[in-house]
């Protein structure tokens, strides 16, 4: 690192700093619309989670359409995102919540709950993983 200094004629006083690039990390401000290519970056929502909400046919926020692409404006959805979080924080938990045993149905229907809340339909159950395993070893 060096500096260097001079005077100029009315007393002010320039300075120059050498800094090496590796030492510089540059921080951009955060992006005035999000759409699926940087909603991760900007909030850390996955891609999918992201158009799943702004296609809900009640998500408030305008959504403009550029081919693919869906743009929103970013403070507006966060304020979404947290007046959401606000609505599940005052909601009174169930007591099987606070109860340390393994998940039961009363998990899934609290998941599905948290998901109505922010205006998305669970997925339909699809047969589970362990099922398909056995049938194809009982072909054999």
């Amino acid at each position: 690192m060096s500096i260097g200094e001079s005077r100029s004629p009315d007393g002010n006083i320039t300075a120059t700093l050498s800094i090496p690039r590796g030492v510089l990390q540059l921080v951009a401000p955060p992006p005035e619309t999000l759409s699926q290519c940087n909603v991760e970056a900007a909030t850390g929502i996955p891609r999918r989670v992201f158009l799943e909400a702004i296609r809900a046919p009640n998500f408030p926020v305008p959504v403009a359409r550029l081919g693919k692409l869906r743009i929103v404006n970013r403070v507006a959805f966060v304020a979404w995102l947290e007046e959401n979080a606000r609505k599940q924080s005052a909601t009174p938990s169930s007591p099987s919540a606070t109860n340390d045993a393994a998940p039961t149905d009363d998990t899934a229907e609290h998941a599905d709950d948290i998901l109505g809340a922010v205006g998305l339909q669970p997925r339909p159950a699809s047969p589970s993983r362990a099922r398909a395993t056995n049938r194809r070893a009982r072909r054999v």
